[in-house]
This record gives C-alpha cells, structure tokens and sequence, in this order.
C-alpha cells in the first residue's frame, strides 16, 4: 500500500522549489523562488538518458525511473533536449522548447522509441489542500509504447459502486484529473481491446492532497507484452509493493569441489500483502498463522515550540544525538551550516532513524518539524544535545532541538492486531519480536471481519542434480520472498547452504552459489532482458571462489590490454557487472589485478545493438586454477 504524509510530502517540494540555484550562462543572481523540473524515463529501448534544460542538466536516469527535481530559472522559454552517451559524448535524439514558471513544478513523461521519442509535460498541483478538503486528484499517464489502447478501470472498494471511471487511452496520453476522496481501497486495472489484463496494481491508498500520478510504461522480462507502473507525486517516486506480476528464477552451480548439487526453496506468503508483508530467517518454522491488523502505529510529530523567522535563520552548532530503540545516530551541526535549512539537510542526510522537515508558515517564518521513520523500534525519538554555546538543555542554540525543548505535535501511537487469537500491542508497524524469525510489515488494515493467513510452506525443489557450470531452467513464482537451500545431489540431510531471498517483481534473475569446502554462500543478481537500441548488453560474473580479486578488460578491437584500463577492478566472488556495449569487437580478458598477468580468456563477442551476453569466471573443476570463462546461452 502506497501512503504519503502530505506535511512531509509538501514541505519537501517547498524546500527543493525556494532554494538558490545557479544556471550557466544566466545571472547567478537570479531571484528565487524557482521552478522545479524532472523527468521519467520511460522510452523503451534507451540507455540511461540525460535532459538538459537549456545550458542545465537535470539528470541521467535509467529506463523506468525518474530524476530529482531540479531548481531552474523560472519563466524563460529553453531549449531543452533528450540525450544519451554515445562514445564519451552527449548524443541528442530529440530537441524541444520548455518553460517551468515561477513556483511551478513540471514532470517530462519521456515516452516512445529512440527513434520517435515523444514527451508528455504534467504541471504538478503543489498548493497546500484547504484544511476542509478530504480529497485529492489522480493522473494516468498510458507511457506504453508496445502496448497500443488500453482500457483502465480506477475502483474505490470503500464506495457501494466500486467503480469510479472506465478510460480508454492511447500511447503517449494523459489523462484529466479524477477526484478522488482519500483511501486506503484504490485500485486499478488495465486491460487490452481484448480485455486480457495487461497490469492491476492491487490495493493501496492516496492521502488527502498528494495528487499521485500513476505511469504506465513497458514491462519486459516474465511478463513480456504487458505493463507495469509508477506511482509519482511531488516528494518522490515509488512502485507498487503488491503488483501481481511473477517473477523467474534460475540457480547456477559454480562450487567446483561439488559434482552435483539440489537446490529446494520455501516460501513467506501472505493472503492479503497490501495489509501485510511476511519475511522469513532461514530458520523460521513451516508454519501457518492468522493475522488481523485493527490499528498501524504512527509516529510520535516534534517541532519547534516557536518559529524561526526565514529558512537562513542560524540556529547554532553542535551535536545532535538521536535514539530510536536500540539505534543512536550522533549529527554534527557545524557552525557554518547552522542555519534552519541547513540543519534540516544534515538530519536528512545522515541515516539516522528520523526525517526532518521545514514547515513554512503563512509570513514566510518557518518552523522545523521531525519524526520517526517508519519501520524502526520505535515511534518516538530521544534528542539530547551538545550545544557549542555550552547550555545544553535551555531553549536557545541548538538546545532548541531537543526532545525536552520541542513541542509535541501528535503523541505515537501503537499498532494493535492480532496473531492466531492473541492480541498484541507494538509500537511500530514491523513486528520482529512476536513470531521467531519472522518479520511483519504492517501496510494497512484489515477489513471488518476477515483474517489474514500468513504462511512459510514445506521445501519444493527448484533444480535437481544441478552439475558444476551448469545452469537450471527458469522457475517462474508469483511470491518474492523465498527460503534457499542447497544440499549434496540426493543427500537432503546435507545442507551446503541456506539464506531467505527477496527476488525482484517481473524481473528474470540469476541465483549463483560457489565456494570451496564449507564455505559456501549465494547471491541473486537481476538479467538484463529489455533490448537497447543503441548498445549490447553485457553480463560478467565472477564465480571463482579460489580466486578472491580479479580485475575485468572489455578491449575493443583497436586497444591492446597493455594499453587498456580494467571496466572493472578489485573485483570480489559473487559480483556481477553489467555493460553496454557499442556496436564493435570485443576481447573478454580477465587479469589479477595487481600486474595485469592473465588469468582467462580471451573470449571475442560481436556486440550489435539489442544482443545479450553473460560470461561467467569460473574456477577448474574440483577447484584453483586455471580459471575459465563460460558464456551462457541466452536463447
């Protein structure tokens, strides 16, 4: 289930649209406020692509996700292009002009092929909700470019008529705004001309005022020829948790003193994973349980006790120490970054188990607001400070920032819910004490009356007499969180390995297991399935365990490896890289990386654009040296 704080949600974009910025080839002292730009990716067959805004880059982002939002100059009409990396260079597929007015922020839907990319501009609705105001607005953007008209159904299962609209879209549209009243039942279903369902997003929530936007774009690996989706608003961008894709696995057997290995897993499901998520240790019991969640734990609000006069304000210097549960985070505020803004970064920027958040109030005073995050042992916070003014516990100097000086917005609250008939009261939404080795991630609530069957299965085998170097057939699951298990071919009672996985969703992924003796560890890494239009795709598996470091050449056809510097260096077993690759010939070498001496290969590739390899380093059967290099057959 997706939920957003609005307060959070809105003072981050308020943060991001107000600081300074600096545009080549402009006044550097341009006033402020800004606009705010960003970009999704979702042209199919493309690199990582860049946007540039003017004279401006907003950033390099992957197929399927989108960028930061970046402060421009607001109100001037910029050429702002699509690119890509093509030999060290910066190539433009598509020029257009764009403007972002002042305190606007605009999303650019990329969409289409390399060779007809198209764009689709939102403007963001980014003022603050009136307090009366329990509804908020949703956009579909159809960023599918493979997969023609689709028909989308949106649902609300709070309403007596579930069904809020029936669209009909066509690639590169957007739909209007649909109101929406805030819940935790939306759903959404989109479907071909011919009612096959291309993607259904489950259950999740919108929260009064975020106006989420959902993309649709193309969906490659397992469930190739239909689509999958992103759920954007103003702070940031998420995926659905609960999509009901599947996902594909396959086990290579790299332990060369192993002459046959079987694989068996167990899998952590839940009924109802948009109310909860079950995780499993490898040593959780096969077990089944019933679950009701009546109430989600909330984060206990602080705040200043009185506001600041502007975001530049100087607050003072010194340490912040933060306790939540068993984890204390110590923050330095140094004196040349005391300011509120400041201060508010640095608590967002040092892993600590809390967000900060900068609250400005209708004279343009701010106030800075923090809470825990979700997830942790606790929903509330312990701040003690070392102030430089050396008065740590009056309301003056960083002193203000502590939990004895803060005032209270909302108390926490607990989750309350049951397990199997017992009631239980905890104060965060994971539950890590309750069942031995199991953790539950609370989402939502349950419906009136029903129970949630959570269950950690028997083991099923996933490959059988799996050889060393060999590699098993894909096995398709619909559930991501699975228990692993290799053992001696036939010998159960043989355990070489166990871990719990979390596999990715509609993703084909690669499970390695190597090692020598009774050290023997796995690791998942993702396939690269989705052909590029401009490069090859290249996978290198180190899976040499005999080898502990090793450094990766891919030599073009005019460098020599004496010439050459390693793609990758100090490479470590189990590590797998990932390469695009331009049209060209190519030599595979791998060297120790302290003299270049080689250890395997070569190993020549023709790389054309949307062609696909994977080369694993291998150790000689029964193990050491002379290492090898296997390519897989990707058909």
């Amino acid at each position: 289930m997706i939920k957003t704080s609005l307060i959070t949600t809105l003072c981050a974009l308020i943060l991001l649209l107000t600081a300074c910025g600096e545009d080549p080839g402009f006044d550097k002292f341009a006033a402020s406020p800004s606009g705010g730009l960003r970009f999704i990716n979702a042209i199919n067959d493309s690199p990582s692509l860049i946007v540039e805004f003017g004279q401006q880059s907003i950033g390099s982002v992957a197929f399927g996700d989108m960028s930061a939002v970046t402060n421009v100059i607001p109100d001037l009409d910029r050429a702002t292009t699509i690119n890509y990396i093509k030999s060290n260079q910066l190539e433009t597929i598509s020029t257009f002009t764009s403007s972002v007015a002042e305190n606007q922020l605009k999303t650019l839907i990329l969409v289409g092929t390399m060779t007809d990319p198209q764009v689709i501009e939102v403007i963001e609705d980014i003022t603050p909700p009136d307090e009366t105001d329990t509804t908020t607005t949703l956009l579909i953007a159809h960023a599918a470019s493979n997969s023609g008209t689709i028909n989308i159904e949106v649902s609300d299962a709070n309403l007596e008529t579930p069904l809020i609209t029936r669209l009909t879209m066509n690639p590169g549209e957007l739909s209007d705004r649909l109101t929406l009243a805030g819940t935790d039942q939306l759903s959404i279903v989109a479907s071909d001309s011919e009612g096959n369902v291309l993607w259904r997003s489950n259950t999740f929530s919108v929260s009064t005022g975020i106006r989420p936007i959902v993309v649709l774009f193309d969906a490659f690996g397992p469930q190739s020829g239909r689509v999958q989706a992103l759920y954007t608003n103003f702070s940031g961008t998420l995926t659905f948790p609960n999509e009901d894709f599947v996902n594909s696995t396959r086990i290579i057997n790299t332990i060369p003193d192993q002459t046959a290995i079987d694989v068996y897993q167990r899998t952590a499901i839940s009924s109802e994973p948009s109310v909860v998520i079950i995780e499993a240790e490898p040593d959780a019991a096969t077990n089944t349980y019933t679950v009701s969640v009546e109430q989600l734990a909330q984060p206990a609000t602080y705040q200043l006790s009185e506001s600041l006069a502007t975001r530049t304000t100087a607050i003072g210097s010194g340490t912040l120490t933060v306790t939540n549960g068993d984890t204390t985070v110590d923050i330095v505020i140094p004196d040349d970054g005391d300011t509120a803004e400041a201060v508010v970064n640095a608590i967002n920027g040092s892993g600590g188990p809390l967000t900060a958040n900068l609250i400005t109030l209708n004279d343009e005073q701010v106030l800075i607001q923090l809470t825990a995050l979700a997830f942790r042992q606790s929903g509330d916070l312990l701040i003690t400070v070392d102030d430089d003014d050396s008065d740590d516990t009056d309301a003056l100097g960083l002193s203000q920032l502590s939990t004895a000086q803060l005032e209270t917005v909302s108390e926490s609250q607990d989750a309350l819910l049951t397990i199997d008939g017992i009631n239980y009261s905890q104060p965060t939404n994971l539950i890590s004490d309750v069942i031995p080795s199991i953790n539950l991630y609370l989402l939502g609530v349950s419906t009136e009356n029903s129970e949630i069957t959570l269950s950690v299965t028997q083991q099923t085998l996933m490959a059988e007499d799996l050889l060393f170097g060999d590699i098993s057939e894909y096995l398709a699951s619909e559930n991501n969180r699975i228990i692993v298990t290799a053992t001696v071919a036939n010998d159960p009672s043989t355990e070489l390995y166990t871990d719990a996985l979390t596999l990715a969703n509609g993703q084909y992924q690669r499970l390695t297991i190597t090692g020598l003796g009774d050290d023997i560890s796995g690791a998942i890494a993702t396939e690269a399935v989705r052909p590029v239009a401009t490069e090859a795709r290249l996978s290198i598996l180190h899976a040499a365990p005999s080898t502990p470091l090793v450094d990766i050449y891919i030599l073009r056809s005019d460098i020599a490896l004496d010439d050459a510097n390693p793609a990758g260096n100090d490479i470590q077993p189990l590590s797998t890289g990932q390469f695009g690759l331009t049209p060209d010939t190519y030599s595979i070498v791998i060297t120790d990386p302290n003299d270049k001496t080689v250890l395997a290969g070569p190993v020549t590739i023709e790389a054309q654009p949307n062609a696909f390899f994977e080369i694993v380093v291998l150790d000689a059967a029964g193990g050491g040296s002379p290492i090898q290099l296997l390519q897989l057959d990707n058909d």
